[in-house]
């Protein structure tokens, strides 16, 4: 993950939420992100990121640019 990457929203409540990250922690694992709608800024631990592609229904997928 690096900034600009965008990620989703995994939580059914949520809609489609997605976010763009815009910073990163590496001592406490967190990385910072701005919702686009609202431009809140959110902190989320780097183990709630999935990379894998599998359909899940918590945490964030890494959305991919085609």
């Amino acid at each position: 993950m690096k900034i600009g990457d965008k990620i989703k929203d995994n939580d059914p409540r949520a809609g489609n939420r997605v976010l763009t990250i815009i910073g990163t922690d590496v001592t406490t694992r967190r990385v910072e992100a701005k919702a686009h709608n609202s431009g809140r800024i959110v902190w989320i631990r780097e183990s709630s990121i999935h990379t894998d592609g599998k359909p899940r229904r918590s945490g964030f997928d890494l959305v991919k640019d085609n």
